[in-house]
């Protein structure tokens, strides 16, 4: 659990050192093709413990195995890390305690 807290942690201090770089006009990007399979494990790894730890669920299905893209694998993993970290904080956690009635 230490790890992944200060995985979490050292990923959030390059997110801040990305924005300096960004608003500096020196982060560079290097672009290759890549599977993309790679890059959603990559970002899946990334945000797994923070999705568990809000008790939710996460399934991963890929249609198109072999899709290549070209971009920037670690740019690419952070944004869908982003989207992935974002669903699961502005997701109410799972509370089986809590019944729905209709």
């Amino acid at each position: 659990m230490m790890d992944r807290q200060m995985t979490h942690l050292v990923r959030l201090v390059d997110d801040l050192l990305d924005v300096s770089r960004i608003t500096r006009g020196k982060l560079e990007l290097r672009q290759r093709k890549v599977l993309l399979t790679e890059v959603l494990s990559h970002a899946v790894e990334s945000a797994r413990a923070f999705i568990d730890s809000r008790r939710h669920e996460l399934t991963v299905e890929i249609r198109a195995e072999n899709l290549l893209v070209d971009g920037d694998p670690d740019r690419l993993a952070q944004v869908f890390s982003n989207l992935l970290l974002n669903a699961a904080k502005y997701t109410r956690p799972a509370d089986t305690s809590h019944s729905v009635r209709s």
